[in-house]
């Protein structure tokens, strides 16, 4: 499946330092010489269980999902079935490009493969592993898809490409997690998404990580709303991680809108470089990013967010809120404006502090120890108003948010 005029342009970005966020050795994580990654090991119950844990999927449910991926190991799910019968088809993407060949019209189109030097090592060596989910014209699936994607060994780089097309006036709601088991050795995690958005369709995405102090995470993400169509997103990171950085891109076309929502809170020594794009390209197009941000301990957290007005009339918003709870902790709000036409209205409005030792008295007086009050505080501070999801997606939310927020005291 590798163009030849692609895979020079993609060798070539192999070296190429990324704009963003810290460089990443690949030679660490993927034999580049002869492609392979790595010996595969015996995947065990208890290992994903417990990453499923820790982004909400415990219980068993991770076995419920639409798509689950363990390193390389696509696992079976009777879910499938009924998401079939409900007239939406979920397939591995290697096995989708060989059965469906229009899919070829998507793949790469969003995001070439040279872009960086990640997406030139999954078009590369990842063999097109990642999911693939179409809705047809029409379709609303009721209930959320889930899909898993799981690390549960070391020194291994994990290269995923993936691909969701909801066609016109038809809907989704698509839950991801990723995460990996407690390993003392490092992975890389390189997960390649392409989201088409049918014209009055609606795609609804969260997506929630939690990783390792040693995990590397470089996602790509790319979107494209067609005319009235409508995007939300709601992005979680609330674990320790060497570093991450991701800056997905969302196109509207005419009336059609975005919602970005995020919240990342920094751990240990980890580096998150984290943000959203939005261009408007068409008439009545509009866009919300809004971020909340926490630094603990030594982390880095850079949050950046851009608008892009190429047509008018369009509105944009950006709102940035952090904390600085490490002493040693960095938190950085990094926001763009662009417009190309006088017609575009944008904004932003951003902020940095930290708990105010008033709102801890106040709440202490009311029977709260500090840990409580702290906690009150920042479950506050990262619950987000999100009435573009569904109920269910939010629920999912509010519990890692209350157990975010239980950690407080760390």
């Amino acid at each position: 499946m590798v163009d030849a005029a692609f895979k020079e342009k993609a060798l070539r970005a192999l070296s190429t330092p990324p704009k963003y966020g810290p460089d990443v050795d690949l030679s660490k994580y993927v034999n580049l010489s002869g492609g392979g990654m790595g010996k595969e090991d015996e995947i065990k119950d208890e290992d994903v269980g417990h990453i499923a844990e820790k982004i909400g999927f415990g219980g068993g449910a991770w076995r419920r999902a639409g798509y689950v991926q363990v390193n390389e190991e696509i696992l079976t799910s009777e879910m499938r079935k009924g998401l079939e019968k409900a007239g939406a088809s979920v397939l591995s993407t290697y096995e989708a490009l060989r059965k469906i060949k229009r899919l070829k019209e998507y793949s790469w189109k969003l995001i070439p493969p040279y872009k960086d030097k990640f997406t030139a090592v999954t078009y590369l060596y990842g063999k097109e592993q990642g999911y693939f989910i179409y809705v047809p014209p029409g379709v609303k699936v009721k209930d959320p898809i889930y899909t898993c994607l799981f690390i549960t060994k070391g020194q291994y780089a994990q290269l995923l490409h993936n691909i969701v097309i909801v066609d016109d006036d038809a809907e989704l709601n698509l839950i991801t997690g990723c995460g990996i088991s407690d390993i003392p050795a490092g992975a890389l995690h390189a997960g390649i998404s392409e989201f088409y958005v049918g014209r009055g369709a609606k795609l609804t995405f969260a997506m929630i990580h939690a990783w390792s102090p040693r995990a590397v995470v470089r996602p790509r993400t790319a979107v494209h709303v067609k005319d009235s169509g409508e995007y939300v997103s709601y992005y979680m990171i609330y674990s320790g991680i060497d570093s991450i950085q991701a800056y997905p891109e969302v196109f509207l076309e005419r009336n059609a809108s975005a919602y970005l929502y995020s919240v990342v809170v920094g751990e240990g020594d980890g580096i998150y470089d984290l943000g959203a794009s939005a261009v408007l390209r068409g008439e009545g197009a509009s866009a919300e990013i809004v971020s909340r941000v926490i630094g603990r301990y030594r982390s880095k957290v850079i949050a950046r967010a851009r608008l892009i007005g190429e047509e008018g009339p369009s509105k944009g918003h950006i709102e940035c809120m952090g904390l600085a709870e490490g002493e040693k902790s960095e938190v950085s709000s990094v926001p763009e404006l662009i417009s190309r036409t006088p017609e575009a209205i944008l904004t932003h409005e951003a902020a940095i502090g930290k708990i105010s030792r008033e709102e801890l008295m106040y709440l202490m007086s009311k029977g709260f120890s500090e840990d409580e009050a702290r906690a009150l505080i920042l479950r506050g501070f990262i619950t987000l108003p999100t009435p573009q999801l569904p109920q269910t997606v939010r629920e999912t939310i509010g519990r890692i948010v209350k157990y975010v927020s239980s950690r407080a005291h760390g």
